[in-house]
């Protein structure tokens, strides 16, 4: 089985469909990982139907429970090689897309993507969560902030939820063993303005590994002395 065929019975097993040249997209973005490769260390999964659904279909399978239309502001939280943000933005064209990364070489990449792709609802920028998420336009400017294989959810927390506007949302990709960050992170959650609203278990197709989406609602604007300064939520979580 190729990437596409592989895609194509993903996106159908996990109940969302993508339309011709939103596939097109998705193929081509593919080729642009794979080539890649040799330059920077963008993922350590190599068979092309691994690929297909355990990074693109993994990233859109939230669009069963989420709505991406209305022309929301999403931002993607330490996006790495472009997961789970750019194969949102390929599939809701109207969705308005940030895509932080504190790795040069992965912004880096992330650009040729974007620009070779014609992605005119993604932006790529350089640079840190805890930095970013201070300054204005982007502290609480979003509807929607994603993080997928970030960090613990305590610590996750403190780099995400200032980003959301009250009343948004933050969604979290995470395998099935992060219901154990849950409890210990209800704390952060609630000093930084949030609340656990729901956790959505689901299979992934072809592979049948399971995945965890555990969704944050902003009720309240975060307190003015978070997100603290770099490092400082790793080595002191909340």
């Amino acid at each position: 089985m190729d990437f596409e065929e592989a895609l194509q019975k993903g996106v159908k097993g996990i109940g969302i469909a993508l339309r011709p040249e939103e596939e097109a997209l998705f193929c081509a973005c593919y080729g642009k990982l794979k080539a890649a490769a040799e330059r920077v260390n963008l993922t350590g999964l190599k068979d092309p139907v691994d690929v297909a659904v355990k990074h693109f279909v993994d990233a859109v399978a939230v669009m069963r429970w989420v709505d991406f239309n209305g022309g929301k502001r999403l931002i993607d939280v330490g996006s790495g090689a472009g997961f789970p943000g750019i194969p949102l933005g390929i599939a809701n064209p109207g969705l308005q897309v940030v895509l932080l990364e504190a790795v040069r070489k992965k912004t880096e990449y992330m650009r040729e993507v974007v620009e070779g792709l014609h992605l005119k609802n993604c932006t790529v920028i350089w640079g840190r969560a805890e930095e970013l998420g201070r300054r204005e336009g982007y502290r609480e400017g979003f509807d929607l902030v994603t993080a997928r294989a970030v960090a613990p959810l305590r610590i996750l927390s403190e780099c995400t939820v200032p980003f959301a506007g009250v009343g948004g949302a933050v969604i979290a990709y995470k395998g099935p063993k992060a219901k154990e960050e849950i409890e210990e992170s209800r704390k952060a959650i609630e000093t930084l303005g949030g609340v656990l609203e729901t956790q959505i278990e689901y299979v992934l197709p072809i592979c049948g590994e399971k995945r965890l989406l555990i969704i944050i609602r902003k009720t309240v604007n975060t307190p003015d002395g978070y997100p603290r300064r770099a490092g400082i939520p790793h080595k002191k979580p909340i």
